[in-house]
């Protein structure tokens, strides 16, 4: 009977998993994939543009070669920071089913067995649940939800559809390496300046607008995805008119969701929120209704890194005063 099993090994994990080991509770991290595998599927050779102190896991214990690492120094870090401090981390291990038997008891069943606990902390990702358009053509070959790299793309026709960060990043990248990139945006997107409404952000809408000057990129100033086809695109724009465009390959970053449905058979109540439908949780112990199931991560509004990894640090050791006044009880 494990004290608690922490789903996912992402920031928000590994940092739950070092408060479960420093406070002495017997715990274990399953994982369906790698370590750190959001970061994982970010573009390659991307510069995170959080800073330093935002993403350790331990004060001045991430060195990257720039002011900024980039995805492969953070990968890096987070998986070393796992094998130094030898947590107990088992990846490629995925979670199929978690039920409540009783009080302080829960079974958690993944592909290669079965586990007991007394709490469990939900901390996987969203990426791996792109949303979708839902149009014509979407499913074809060309059509990609994620982006990683820009090769495959030089001299070729590449439309992103998008307003956030990923979008704007994708749509530079593809820009700058000799693709014929277009952005699809609606124009509210473009034009936002705020931060928290999740736009893009100074330090890729400059570098857009710089290639936008060179004619080295197109914005596309969005009503509708009408079709995708083989060799083109069919859009609609924010005054209604229908334009088709030659096309090589689609990358749609809309957003992702996390997987809600564990959860919800459960029986986790659900609220929505400015990120999409995510659980109702105490904002002090990050509990949902149901007694002994914690989120972090993508499943809150604390989603960002920073977050991530800051709001273990406040509940792992909740959870440990909770074990120790049972025991005294």
């Amino acid at each position: 009977m494990f004290d608690l099993i922490i789903i996912g090994a992402g920031p928000a994990g590994i940092s739950a998993a070092y408060e479960a080991q420093k406070l002495n509770l017997n715990y274990l991290v399953l994982e369906k994939n790698l370590i750190g595998y959001t970061i994982y599927q970010y573009p390659v050779g991307l510069t995170v543009f959080s800073t330093v102190n935002e993403l350790e896991l331990e004060p001045n214990t991430l060195f990257p070669a720039r002011e900024k690492p980039t995805r492969e120094e953070l990968l890096s870090y987070y998986t070393r920071f796992v094998l130094e401090k030898n947590l107990s981390i088992q990846w490629e291990e995925a979670v199929g089913a978690v039920e409540k038997i009783s009080e302080n008891h829960f079974v958690v069943k993944t592909e290669k067995g079965e586990y007991e606990s007394r709490k469990v902390l939900f901390a996987t990702g969203a990426m791996q649940h792109p949303r979708r358009l839902n149009v014509k053509g979407e499913d074809l070959p060309k059509v990609h939800h994620l982006f990683r790299e820009t090769y495959p793309y030089v001299k070729k026709h590449a439309l992103v559809v998008g307003g956030g960060n990923s979008a704007g990043e994708a749509a530079l990248f593809l820009a700058q390496e000799g693709a014929f990139a277009t952005l699809a945006t609606f124009r509210k997107d473009w034009e936002e300046t705020d931060p928290k409404q999740g736009c893009i952000k100074h330090w890729v809408k400059e570098p857009l607008e710089a290639q936008l000057e060179k004619n080295c990129l197109d914005v596309f100033f969005l009503g509708g995805v009408v079709e995708i086809k083989e060799r083109e695109i069919v859009l609609e724009d924010e005054n209604g008119n229908v334009e088709t465009l030659p096309n090589d390959a689609v990358f749609i970053l809309i957003g992702s969701d996390a997987d809600l449905t564990m959860l919800e058979r459960l029986g986790v109540e659900m609220k929505d929120s400015k990120y999409g439908r995510i659980p109702i949780y105490d904002e002090e112990t990050f509990e949902t209704n149901v007694a002994g199931v914690y989120v972090v991560g993508h499943f809150t509004e604390a989603r960002h890194i920073a977050g991530a990894i800051e709001v273990p640090k406040k509940i792992v050791p909740l959870i440990a005063a909770r074990f120790a006044l049972e025991k005294s009880a």
